[in-house]
């Protein structure tokens, strides 16, 4: 298994090059976004953060940023999450802590966001920060993988065969469990297939 956490760490490593959820469509201006974000709406918020992070309409203020993010993420938004994640990992715009970065990628996971699924496996691949656990490291490469995350389906092949059929089956298991969990917190709104999550 010594050879798989540099790979895994390579994939993280060369995914996390740039932040990746940034807003698609035309900005309003910074006053606008400003009194949008004010107002509570958390996709304001995630896209204000944005602007102070990249200099978008604004100069780059890190620290703005990740006050933004937070509020965003606070309400939900797995983007913001995902955001506020790496800025705690790189130590933009806040003291580099690691166990808050774990904490922002798993309730980012636990909303469905693939990249944080994929983060989180190569943590518990590596044992960094959290405890090595090879079970669970399978079940998010798993979850990730089947929301079409391409490193994550990649890993997945790799790191499953250096696990026992057991330990597949249990992370399996995991993964459907996960599925039943999302689906029934999120009835009413598009949901995960457990078909997505298969035994081999």
């Amino acid at each position: 298994m010594a050879a798989l956490p540099r790979l895994v760490a390579t994939a993280l490593f060369c995914s996390m090059l740039g932040l990746g959820a940034v807003a698609q469509e035309a900005s309003p201006s910074i006053a606008e976004l400003t009194a949008l974000a004010e107002g509570g709406d958390s996709a304001a918020q995630f896209n204000l953060g944005n602007s102070y992070l990249y200099g978008k309409g604004t100069q780059v203020d890190e620290f703005a940023a990740a006050n933004w993010y937070r509020k965003a993420a606070q309400q939900g938004n797995h983007n913001a999450q995902y955001n506020l994640a790496i800025m705690y990992m790189q130590g933009k715009g806040v003291l580099t802590d690691m166990r808050e970065a774990v904490n922002w990628f798993e309730r980012a996971a636990n909303l469905g966001d693939a990249q944080s699924q994929f983060t989180l496996g190569t943590f518990f691949a590596n044992g960094r920060v959290v405890p090595q656990d090879p079970v669970r490291a399978h079940m998010w490469f798993t979850l990730a993988a089947s929301a079409g995350h391409k490193a994550a389906a990649a890993n997945l092949v790799l790191y499953q065969e250096m696990l026992s059929d057991s330990q597949i089956i249990e992370a399996q298991d995991a993964a459907n469990q996960w599925v039943e969990k999302f689906n029934a917190m999120h009835q009413g709104s598009p949901t995960i297939s457990e078909n997505e999550v298969a035994r081999p």
